[in-house]
């Protein structure tokens, strides 16, 4: 990862904290895919008939009011996500794992349809960056190391959609449940072989209000 943007976004997140009413901290469970890949003759080859697993992963962000009513915010989060996806070229038939370990800087609205005191509906539409910081390839007895080289792409664009039921727990806190859909921007292995990075999730994470002096 390019430090000075690392240096960037901890700078950004932490100003963000100054003027936030709530933090946050999750824990969610992934599954990812390659879509929409062609090779360099416009084909697509994979196979994706494999389980991809489950993976675990963790994050924690800053919420800051845009309205009086609290029915739209803005958030500012940083994660920590594991993917693998299993897969293979079609004519081989050799199953191939990717095994991707990527630290995801997002940003973006909520909109609570139901704002109730105690129970909140709330719809999302986020962006982020993706910096893969581990990343290996493996069929039979050959491991490749994605970070070496300039072949596959280690910086992943995205855009967000999904749904959030929060459950206030006190006045301070609250408990929510979250549905997320990642898209990725179309990236390529070797400059000419397009594909999508996507994942969807199910997260589940708490919610503290700031107590400002």
């Amino acid at each position: 990862m390019n430090l000075s943007v690392f240096k960037y976004v901890v700078f950004l997140l932490a100003m963000s904290v100054s003027y936030a009413q709530d933090i946050y901290v999750e824990t969610s469970l992934s599954s990812a895919s390659f879509d929409d890949f062609k090779n360099d003759e416009g084909i697509n080859t994979l196979d994706n008939k494999y389980p991809n697993p489950i993976e675990f992963g963790i994050g924690v962000g800053a919420i800051i009011n845009l309205t009086d009513n609290s029915r739209v915010k803005w958030d500012l989060g940083v994660n920590f996500n594991k993917y693998k996806i299993n897969t293979s070229i079609r004519e081989l038939n050799i199953l191939t794992q990717y095994n991707l370990s990527y630290v995801s800087f997002k940003t973006g609205p909520h909109f609570s349809v139901i704002n109730h005191s105690r129970v909140k509906l709330q719809l999302h539409a986020h962006s982020s960056i993706d910096f893969l910081i581990f990343g290996s390839n493996q069929y039979r007895d050959v491991y490749v190391d994605l970070l070496e080289g300039k072949d596959f792409s280690k910086l992943v664009v995205n855009y967000h959609y999904g749904v959030a039921l929060e459950i206030m727990l006190s006045n301070s806190s609250s408990l929510y449940v979250s549905y997320d859909s990642k898209n990725g921007l179309t990236n390529s292995i070797e400059d000419d072989e397009p594909y999508k990075l996507n994942a969807t999730s199910v997260l589940m994470g708490f919610r503290f209000k700031l107590n400002k002096l």
